[in-house]
């Protein structure tokens, strides 16, 4: 029996415009509700962005800063730390690299770019943000993640090699997207935090499913019972999924989640 269903949300739940339908989501959620079933999203995005989607998001578990952040509602289940020393390495292996860097913390996520074109789009998923002058000394706060706008595909795909083998051990790259790097702590991820929401809930793996379209969603897929990709998504993603749905553009979330409430799936989605 299915208890818990986790929903990325860019390229996933959401439209390309960044909106859904509220209509046949509302409708769902009160099916899910009335049954029993816990909707959670679970993003690299920041807490405060997610909860803008939602006039419900008090009775909403929040996965945010993929996996850094895990509440319920705004009661906190985990919030990640970055030890201090790690964010200074990590920052002296990113200065080799032409990269615009995001360090995000609990309260807020910290920039040092002038390029306004650069900060608006920075502004879409995170909407708590300061600008400093630079990253050392750190700002009082929690830190929970790296965020690294990279130039293009190619350079993310060498960036990702190069963290990997200099910060092996302690914190791990993933992408987010095809410009978007996240580089968080070891052991902490979207499944990190399902894992957390499911022992406080008393379900199981077995009794989850969850939809995602990129690299950070990888863990989470492979955590659940019942992994899907979106059609839209990476091919990495696709080729650890259970069942590939209808493109994120497509509603292939609500569809599987309604053909969930009616009872429609099919073995071995059952």
């Amino acid at each position: 029996m299915i208890k818990l269903v986790a929903v990325d949300m860019d390229g996933t739940f959401l439209h390309s415009d960044k909106t859904y339908n509220r209509d046949w989501f509302k409708e769902l959620r009160q099916q899910m509700a009335f049954d029993g079933v816990k909707f959670v999203v679970a993003s690299g995005n920041q807490y405060y962005q997610l909860r803008s989607f939602f006039d419900d998001w008090q009775s909403i578990p929040f996965v945010a800063e993929n996996g850094g952040l895990v509440l319920d509602g705004e009661e906190e289940i985990f919030v990640g730390n970055i030890p201090h020393e790690v964010i200074k390495k990590t920052l002296a292996v990113l200065a080799d690299y032409q990269v615009e860097i995001l360090l995000c913390g609990r309260k807020k996520a910290y920039y040092t770019t002038d390029n306004q074109q650069l900060v608006d789009y920075i502004a879409e998923y995170y909407h708590r943000m300061e600008k400093v002058s630079q990253f050392l000394p750190l700002p009082a706060d929690r830190f929970l993640k790296f965020a690294n706008i990279v130039k293009n595909p190619e350079q993310a795909a060498e960036l990702t090699k190069v963290l990997k083998e200099k910060l092996a051990g302690e914190m791990i790259p993933v992408n987010s997207g095809h410009r978007d790097i996240d580089i968080i702590l070891q052991g902490v991820n979207k499944a990190h935090g399902l894992k957390l929401l499911g022992e406080k809930y008393q379900i199981l793996p077995n009794e989850m499913i969850a939809f995602g379209d990129a690299g950070n969603d990888l863990e989470m897929l492979k955590f659940v019972e019942h992994g899907f990709a979106m059609a839209n998504g990476q091919e990495a993603i696709k080729e650890i999924a259970q069942k590939i749905v209808a493109s994120n553009n497509e509603d292939g979330v609500l569809q599987t989640i309604q053909d969930f409430v009616d009872n429609k799936w099919e073995y071995p989605y059952a």
